[in-house]
């Protein structure tokens, strides 16, 4: 795109929010595109760049690989699109957006994409205490529904979108920060009465830094149940 269709102002970043005078910005950039000028736009690269960042989480190397067989229970469909559209209402409003998927075989399990504005280091002490009771909640929320689950793999996503109007021509890879995290609850922990299904079953996949003494204890016996007699 021609620096002499880019609107005024231009927006910056991913999410557009932070915008600068088109003509400030054809003096810091020449006619450089480094602009998404629409939601369509800025959705195709968020996904681009989630699905990059679905094979480096931050905590538990490898834990991917697992989240792979998840994501695997949805065949022939591209979960990042979808998410995309909730990272891009945090990126705007800084309010925190989730969006569930369960998938179509049985047993089914679900997805539970969580959007965060900051980065992982930024808001451990935001969700301390309340986090293996906030996946425990959910997963009691789908069993009263009816809907039981074989587990629930949790993706939390931490995002930044650092556009900065005095260097308009930084690109987006340098610009915008994605990071992602697993979680992993299995049905039984929450009282679900889907099929036991290897590894869905047997996998317990939790952060310990973000549980208080409280949620510890619970882990502990989880752990311990996990890796008793078959269930």
């Amino acid at each position: 795109m021609s620096s002499h269709r880019l609107p005024d102002p231009v927006p910056l970043g991913v999410s557009g929010a932070v915008t600068i005078p088109l003509a400030r910005y054809q003096s810091l950039t020449g006619t450089r595109p480094v602009v998404l000028l629409t939601d369509d736009q800025r959705h195709e690269y968020i996904a681009a760049r989630l699905r990059q960042a679905l094979d480096r989480p931050v905590t538990s190397p490898g834990s991917e690989g697992f989240a792979r067989q998840a994501l695997a229970r949805f065949p022939g469909v591209d979960l990042a699109p979808h998410f995309a559209e909730k990272a891009l209402e945090t990126l705007r409003d800084g309010q925190i957006h989730n969006r569930t998927a369960i998938s179509p075989g049985v047993p089914h399990l679900a997805i539970l994409f969580v959007a965060w504005a900051g980065l992982h280091g930024e808001l451990q002490a935001l969700r301390y205490g309340n986090y293996l009771s906030s996946l425990y909640r959910t997963g009691k929320r789908f069993v009263d529904q009816g809907m039981n689950v074989v587990g629930i793999l949790e993706i939390d996503t931490y995002l930044r979108d650092n556009a900065d109007p005095d260097d308009p021509g930084c690109s987006l890879d340098e610009t915008f920060e994605v990071e992602v995290e697993y979680s992993y609850l299995p049905g039984w922990a929450f009282g679900s009465s889907a099929p036991r299904t290897p590894p869905f079953s047997s996998v317990i996949m939790l952060n310990p830094d973000l549980c208080d003494d409280e949620e510890r204890q619970v882990l502990d016996k989880l752990m311990t149940a996990s890796s008793g007699p078959s269930r």
